[in-house]
């Protein structure tokens, strides 16, 4: 019996501990853009008072963006419009501070 109760204890500790870890290595929104520039090959350069950015050099001529944190983890959705009318939707998962590309389906659904 005393053996159970020593399991059950480290159980609810561990789980409190992987909770603990997973929001403290929450990406924020800046981290989230950061990583979607570098990994997509987009380059922003401040002219004036707009930043205009390329890929491939397109210009993009619009974003936006869907950024949702839970706390245990964070998704960001963002939507490039190209000057040539071509679209793009990165959709990235951050969790223990690492990202992860996503594909629009029934996962992507589920945690949004």
């Amino acid at each position: 019996m005393k053996n159970k109760k020593r399991r059950f204890a480290l159980g609810i500790f561990t789980v409190i501990l992987l909770i603990v870890i997973m929001v403290l290595t929450n990406p924020t929104k800046d981290e989230f853009d950061k990583w979607i520039l570098t990994e997509n090959g987009i380059v922003c350069n401040n002219i004036g008072w707009n930043e205009e950015c390329t890929k491939d050099n397109l210009i993009i001529w619009s974003s936006s963006s869907h950024f949702r944190n839970t706390g245990i983890f964070a998704s960001y959705e963002t939507d490039f419009e190209f000057q040539n009318g071509e679209q793009f939707t990165f959709r990235t998962l951050g969790i223990f501070g690492t990202f992860f590309k996503m594909n629009d389906g029934n996962i992507w659904r589920i945690l949004n």
